[in-house]
């Protein structure tokens, strides 16, 4: 059994209702070491129908045995919300990575999410492309949530597919295995700034390893 903590803080400004941007900060301690990772988000809408998130973050390094995320990564998706209800929601999105010398990759996905009263589903596809070696793989998640924000949000996210890179040592390895995952959690506000959520998740790696975890946040909110 591995133990680990977490320190995760989000600063939203929600003056402008055209475009929102997020400042993230990010922390993980595990026995291999601690890392932190700093991000930027935003959400962009350009009209009433169309909007974009994007973002990017950097993590520098302390030492080579406590990796959690990648040295940059960039993401951006476009999001089309269909006419004339508007609770569907089709979506494109591209994202790239940089792993330093264990290698960079990009991750093109499409999805969709539907809104009905307090229910949210959501359904992705994501194409993996990694180097080196141009190892290219898919995935897949669907998620369901429901709830009212500022009230509470319980749900649960099922993903899986393959995982494909190349391995760099003395000779370059092939690594391929096929993984799935399953999170459960419930976000609580206890008071109008105040609340808490709890995590549940499972990941088991095909002819690798299993992985079981729960863990718990404490939110404040401005």
């Amino acid at each position: 059994m591995v133990l680990g903590r977490g320190l995760e803080a989000q600063l939203w400004i929600p003056t402008n209702p055209r475009f929102i941007p997020v400042f993230l900060v990010d922390s993980q301690t595990r026995p291999t070491g601690t890392q932190q990772t700093y991000g930027f988000f935003s959400y962009l809408n350009w009209t009433d129908s169309f909007y974009t998130t994007q973002g990017f973050s950097l993590s520098p390094r302390r030492n080579d045995t406590a990796v959690y995320f990648p040295d940059q990564r960039y993401d951006i998706k476009a999001h089309w919300k269909v006419p004339p209800q508007k609770n569907l929601v089709l979506a494109g999105g591209y994202t790239y990575y940089d792993l330093g010398s264990q290698g960079h990759g990009q991750i093109f996905n499409v999805g969709t999410i539907y809104y009905h009263e307090k229910l949210v589903l959501e359904g992705n596809v994501f194409i993996n492309r990694n180097q080196p070696g141009a190892l290219v793989s898919a995935s897949g998640s669907l998620a369901a949530q429901y709830g009212i924000e500022g009230h509470y949000w319980a749900g649960v996210v099922l993903s899986g597919g393959r995982e494909l890179y190349q391995s760099v040592s003395f000779q370059p390895i092939d690594i391929n295995f096929s993984s799935y995952s399953a999170r459960a959690f419930y976000r609580k506000w206890l008071s109008r700034h105040l609340g808490v959520v709890v995590f549940f998740d499972y990941q088991d790696k095909l002819e690798a390893y299993r992985r079981v975890g729960v863990s718990s946040r404490i939110f404040f909110e401005f």
